[in-house]
């Protein structure tokens, strides 16, 4: 890394650091949705009579003691257990606080999906867990009333053909994880690289986009693919031996701001680079986590590992999801294992790359680093039970049916 990115750089490692933990065991989860009417599917606003606005109103007054999120407007709330946002058209957002066990998840998010649901039901409405707005079209949504939004959508506008999708367009399922030290932070940033492919695949949850049925699969990747190279997609260099927090600060460092904040308001800085904006300065903890909320690749950094690369799905693929990483990402075993694999197959960003291509052209019959599949997800769903607990083992069969029948959406409805 060039000298003059020292000062911000070594605050931004310092940050990262700050976040090992002496054990690592807790799991993480958001999930998103979009509120749609109950018929046509199409996307219910922010703002106006029966908007989102009032719905995150009525929520937040399920749960007392909530307290509000404010922005230009009421944008969320946080309660005991999670906090609720809104992303840029209004998609709305659980995040639920780390937990042990995936069991303490379940339960937090179906009360949480209930109370949802009991609003939306008499105004006609529905929360879809999809992973891309099937109706609307995007051009047609408003964002919701937040300078960060405004500038993004303005800046991606310049960087590719995917940004408007992805803002108004996408919703995800995201995990966060430990890690207990810059040896344990690289094991896990690769190992979630290297399942990325069929996570990405069990979790495919869009049939339609804009109206229009898809064609291929994993739109969502596809939408992200065509955003922003600059923050987006595979870490450069992740697989690299000796990689670690300065390595993504250097990823950081060649990434454009899109905006700061001055005198209290957010200021557009184009493509000026985080290295150019903070040169020879030392970034307070409000702006380095400006710094790091500003990447949007596969797997962020925070003070946590934060996986990115599923597409919401209803609650017991969700469920699934959270298990299968869990008992991948925390079993020395596994982490031990992959290593090995990385480097007896020459897997780097290139190999992985492809990977993600196969399977966006050929879904199930595709293939993830020379195997097929399906017999890649089989060995990886097998593997993540040795170190779950029974309920976490049974969340898992909700991924066996995706494999079995080739899909979420090909799964009979019972």
């Amino acid at each position: 890394m060039e000298k003059k990115a020292a000062a911000w750089a070594d605050a931004v490692i310092g940050y990262l650091k700050e976040g090992i933990k002496p054990e690592a065991s807790f799991i993480g989860v958001e999930i998103e949705q979009f509120i749609v009417d109950r018929v046509t599917k199409k996307a219910v606003p922010y703002s106006g009579r029966g908007g989102v606005k009032e719905i995150v109103e009525k929520l937040m007054s399920m749960y007392p003691g909530s307290e509000p999120i404010m922005g230009e407007d009421l944008l969320g709330f946080t309660a005991e257990h999670f906090t609720i946002t809104l992303e840029p058209a209004a998609q709305i957002e659980i995040s639920i606080f780390p937990m042990h066990s995936v069991c303490c998840l379940e339960e937090i998010s179906r009360d949480y999906f209930e109370k949802l649901d009991s609003i939306l039901a008499p105004l006609g409405l529905e929360a879809l867990f999809v992973g891309c707005q099937p109706e609307s079209k995007v051009d047609d949504l408003e964002l919701i009333p937040k300078e960060r939004y405004r500038l993004m959508d303005m800046h991606f506008q310049k960087t590719g053909t995917g940004g408007r999708q992805m803002m108004r367009g996408s919703a995800s399922v995201q995990i966060s994880m430990d890690f207990t030290s810059e040896y344990d932070f690289r094991r896990k940033l690769q190992t979630a690289h290297f399942f990325a492919p069929a996570w990405m695949l069990l979790c495919n949850n869009a049939k339609r986009f804009q109206g229009e049925d898809i064609q291929g699969y994993l739109k969502r990747y596809d939408i992200w693919d065509r955003t922003d190279p600059a923050r987006c997609g595979i870490l450069p260099g992740v697989f690299s031996d000796d990689y670690g927090f300065e390595d993504y600060a250097e990823f950081l460092a060649k990434m454009p701001m899109i905006f700061v904040e001055e005198n209290g308001k957010e200021a557009y800085t184009g493509f000026k680079t985080t290295d150019e904006l903070f040169d020879g300065k030392v970034p307070d903890e409000a702006q380095i986590q400006h710094i790091l909320s500003m990447a949007f690749p596969h797997v962020r950094v925070k003070k946590y590992l934060e996986i990115r690369v599923a597409d919401s799905v209803p609650v017991p693929y969700m469920l699934a999801y959270c298990s299968l990483v869990k008992g991948l990402m925390y079993s020395d075993e596994v982490l031990s294992k992959v290593q090995e694999q990385i480097r007896k197959d020459h897997i780097d960003e290139k190999v992985l790359d492809s990977a993600f291509r196969d399977l966006m052209a050929n879904g199930w019959d595709g293939s993830i680093f020379g195997h097929p599949a399906r017999e890649f997800v089989q060995k990886m769903l097998d593997t993540a039970k040795t170190d779950l607990s029974d309920a976490e083992c049974g969340y898992l069969e909700a991924f066996y049916k995706v494999l079995q029948f080739g899909g979420i959406s090909e799964i009979p409805q019972e």
